[in-house]
């Protein structure tokens, strides 16, 4: 059985928050779901834990399944000010077509982003304003 992942799509100003892993990959906040927690708690749990933001909602997106893990996908509305913590070194923001970051991302992280990027109906429903 592969592992549960919780992962977290948050937008800022129309880009994509990315934490930098110890190893220099990018990927989007989440990690493992503990067996106490529901997925939407472990999603807001690795949130704050990686980019010290405040869920204020989450919305359950769809699942992905990687090589690796099975990953429950939430885009949130976060507030506070993004800052890296916990396993995450750097935050950084995606624009659409940075080929820059995209390169750094993992496989599984490229294609949940694609997928989001195709579903997205309401850009700015998990919005917040800030600067990373």
């Amino acid at each position: 059985m592969k592992r549960q992942r919780a992962t977290v799509i948050v937008d800022i100003d129309g880009r994509i928050l990315l934490v930098e892993n110890r190893g220099g990959l990018l990927l989007l906040p989440g990690g493992g779901i503990n067996p106490d927690e529901s997925h939407a708690q472990a999603a807001s749990r690795e949130l704050g834990e990686e980019t010290r933001l405040l869920a204020e909602s989450l919305h359950f997106l769809f699942s992905h399944e990687s090589q690796t893990n099975c990953h429950q996908v939430f885009r949130a509305r976060a507030s506070g000010t993004p800052l890296a913590g916990d396993d995450a070194v750097a935050l950084h923001l995606l624009a659409q077509g940075d080929l820059a970051l995209a390169d750094r991302m993992s496989a599984a992280t490229r294609q949940i982003i694609e997928r989001f990027l195709a579903v997205r109906t309401d850009p700015g429903a998990s919005s917040i304003r800030s600067s990373v």
